[in-house]
């Protein structure tokens, strides 16, 4: 026998087609699907296919599912040829307020684990902002580092007052307003030079906190009379802090019929 024959029959089984240990897809099919392992730990819920989480409603019609490609790939894949640079960039930014969005929304998850008090610690100083506590003179702030707070509910976090002035990432939204419901000693509030906070912002402050506040700043807030006809239903409010309204007469006569329905109110203007 030569010696390439020999060479030939030594390497063969390193180039079979197939690997007859293997389990044949009928085999597979009896075992059932296993879970995805990702570092030795179950794939999280959250991040599998919708079609596989738990609840979900499955059929025939669902092989059919994770083979069609992602629509917002597929509206990407059409613009293509008339894709620019600045079409990118507003979509990157679309896309970053949507995740910004999402951050900020009320986890009831969060309520239920730590209270609406100490959840709402967590939420605001987690996100650069200051928290004071009732009968307390000291403001709690730093991040998630350094800080560490409890993470099962205990007793005495009660909040009076939040500095939304520096809240990250471009100020608080919407969305991340529900986290100051359910406040009952919620007195002071700052969202000072937030550039999310408009008239529906300010509506949702006053259903929120309306019954409570007594000191808000809203200087450097986009702010129109509607603003200041939704500040009417906050009765405890003593001092309003807001940019002045220079020759804006609509704004004026708001701010005037303002201090006639509230007259213990104090209003304070600040000079761009």
């Amino acid at each position: 026998m030569s010696l390439f024959n020999k060479s030939w029959r030594s390497l063969r089984p390193l180039f079979t087609s197939r690997g007859y240990c293997e389990k044949s897809i009928y085999q597979k099919h009896e075992e059932g699907e296993k879970p995805r392992l990702v570092y030795g730990k179950e794939y999280p819920e959250w991040r599998k296919p919708w079609i596989k989480r738990k609840g979900e409603f499955t059929s025939k019609l669902g092989l059919f599912v994770e083979k069609n490609p992602n629509p917002d790939i597929l509206n990407m894949l059409s613009k293509a040829p008339n894709l620019t640079v600045a079409k990118i960039k507003k979509w990157w930014s679309e896309m970053k307020d949507l995740q910004e969005i999402e951050n900020q929304k009320y986890l009831p998850e969060r309520v239920a684990a730590l209270g609406f008090n100490l959840a709402a610690v967590q939420f605001f100083v987690y996100r650069s902002c200051s928290v004071r506590l009732k009968d307390s003179q000291d403001w709690i702030k730093g991040d998630i580092t350094t800080l560490k707070l409890p993470t099962t509910f205990v007793e005495g976090y009660l909040v009076e007052a939040i500095d939304c002035s520096t809240f990250y990432r471009g100020g608080i939204r919407y969305e991340g307003l529900e986290n100051i419901g359910n406040l009952p000693f919620l007195k002071w509030l700052s969202l000072r030079n937030g550039k999310h906070i408009d008239i529906w912002c300010v509506n949702r402050v006053a259903s929120l906190a309306g019954e409570t506040l007594e000191y808000l700043d809203l200087s450097g807030c986009n702010l129109c009379s509607n603003c200041v006809f939704a500040l009417a239903r906050m009765h405890k409010l003593r001092i309003l802090v807001i940019t002045d309204p220079g020759d804006n007469l609509e704004m004026q006569t708001a701010l005037s019929l303002l201090e006639e329905e509230n007259p213990q109110l104090m209003l304070k203007t600040i000079q761009e």
